[in-house]
């Protein structure tokens, strides 16, 4: 979706500033959109390194530790730096936990100087900093610093902090700021769903007329309630014990209908676990809005962090590797009618590692006849089976005694995953049959697709 999404803005700018007339050379070619990916405590290893960079990862992003300002002199700690390997710049980022009102030029010297001594001569590609709580002196500060180390000094605010006079001057002297704007809240950044349900460009409108540029942020870190341990299992297996709620603190509720181990826990029946994750549907629809987006600029997009090396549970790390490549984000699904006179099987596969919604309803295939009535009791290996009629498009389910349709429903198709239905009796070894199919994907889209037999 990247390279289509780069390639279609670069077409937009050729037909916008050409016209249909030849190159102008009076045009300001458009500043190009950065990807910046995070990193978690794992790093980076050069393999995974070369892949981030050849699908177009301008950067990576450390999180180095704390300051803070609220003192005649800056107090920083700093973390254990994790191993990084391969060619791509490295930026670090600084959560500045307090600030005083006079921060100036001297703040901001004393700050580098600190900085400098932790790095030991190497020169990181930007220096972020996280600032919860703003001060009038921030953007003299900000300036400050950026003058006396050369680096790009990039602030994270938040849409809160945007709407009022402090926030607005401190990204107005940085000309830049990350901005927290989808994802998961409360699991990673903060600022997460502020002003919600406004659209992305109303949330980001006191920007529109400032110049700023802004890199808009995407949380891939899941949560759930309760917290695991660790970075969270597959759904799929969580789906094959558990009754799905959305009647939820969180995306869905899982109720567990007996004794079962998932993520490294042991639950027991009637136990719930709450779940909130972005997967690849989620992350493409955040990237289409972003390149949506008119004023303010977009400066590009950080996503945080890299996914560790045993996630599974949302969005992991070799699917978004895959998906930075170019792949996703619906799953290429395999729809396989074996049909024996009378009797007809579907099977659904999902080769890949791009997976559909968690829905009770969404995720279906449907098997009718155009004359007559059909026979079903057997799900096979799906979740669930509905009998209804059909009529063209439409589905009728209810208190009927005799259908030409059966519905087979899978609450979530995961990556790798087979399914196949029972039996279906038809009419007669004659019966033209309708295989449809419908998978729901967490953006509200859907796979979609039919086999006449």
């Amino acid at each position: 979706m990247m390279k289509r999404a780069l390639s279609a803005a670069v077409l937009t700018a050729l037909l916008f500033g050409c016209g249909g007339g030849g190159p102008s050379f009076q045009e300001v070619a458009p500043t190009p959109r950065r990807m910046v990916v995070w990193l978690g405590a794992e790093g980076l290893d050069a393999e995974t390194a070369e892949r981030m960079r050849a699908a177009g990862v301008d950067e990576v992003v450390v999180r180095r530790g704390s300051m803070n300002l609220s003192g005649r002199a800056p107090v920083l700690r700093f973390n254990v730096n994790p191993p990084i390997e391969g060619a791509i710049p490295v930026g670090i980022a600084l959560e500045v936990q307090g600030v005083r009102e006079d921060l100036d030029r001297a703040a901001a010297e004393a700050v580098w100087r600190a900085i400098e001594a932790e790095l030991d001569g190497s020169v990181p590609a930007e220096l972020i900093l996280d600032m919860p709580r703003l001060t009038a002196s921030l953007d003299e500060f900000l300036t400050s610093l950026t003058d006396v180390s050369g680096v790009s000094v990039v602030p994270l605010i938040s849409f809160e902090q945007i709407q009022r006079d402090k926030g607005l001057r401190t990204a107005a002297a940085a000309r830049i700021c990350v901005l927290p704007a989808f994802g998961t809240d409360g699991a990673d950044l903060r600022g997460i769903g502020e002003l919600d349900p406004l659209p992305l460009w109303k949330k980001l409108e006191p920007l529109a007329g400032s110049g700023v540029r802004v890199r808009l942020a995407v949380v891939l870190t899941p949560r759930t309630d309760p917290a695991l341990e660790g970075p969270g299992g597959d759904l799929n297996p969580l789906t094959d014990v558990s009754i799905v709620s959305t009647t939820s603190t969180l995306d869905r509720t899982f109720t567990f209908e007996r004794n079962a181990s998932w993520s490294g826990r042991s639950w027991q029946k009637n136990d719930s676990v709450a779940v909130r994750w972005f997967d690849a549907a989620r992350l493409n629809a955040a990237l289409t809005e972003m390149h949506r987006l008119l004023l303010p600029e977009v400066a590009g997009w950080d996503l945080v962090p890299l996914p560790a090396e045993d996630q599974a549970l949302g969005l992991g790390r070799e699917t978004l590797l895959r998906y930075l490549e170019g792949e996703g984000p619906a799953p290429d699904v395999e729809v396989d009618v074996q049909r024996d006179g009378r009797s007809v099987r579907v099977s659904v596969t999902n080769p890949g590692l791009f997976v559909t919604a968690v829905s009770n309803h969404g995720n279906w295939v449907q098997v009718s006849v155009d004359e007559g009535w059909i026979q079903a009791r057997d799900r096979g290996s799906f979740d669930g089976l509905r009998l209804g009629n059909v009529r063209g498009r439409d589905w009728i389910e209810g208190d009927l005694d005799r259908f030409n349709g059966v519905r087979f429903s899978e609450v979530y198709l995961g990556p790798e995953e087979q399914v196949s239905s029972g039996a279906v009796r038809l009419p007669s070894s004659r019966s033209k049959v309708t295989v449809r199919w419908n998978l729901t994907l967490s953006d509200g889209s859907a796979v979609t697709g039919e086999i006449n037999r």
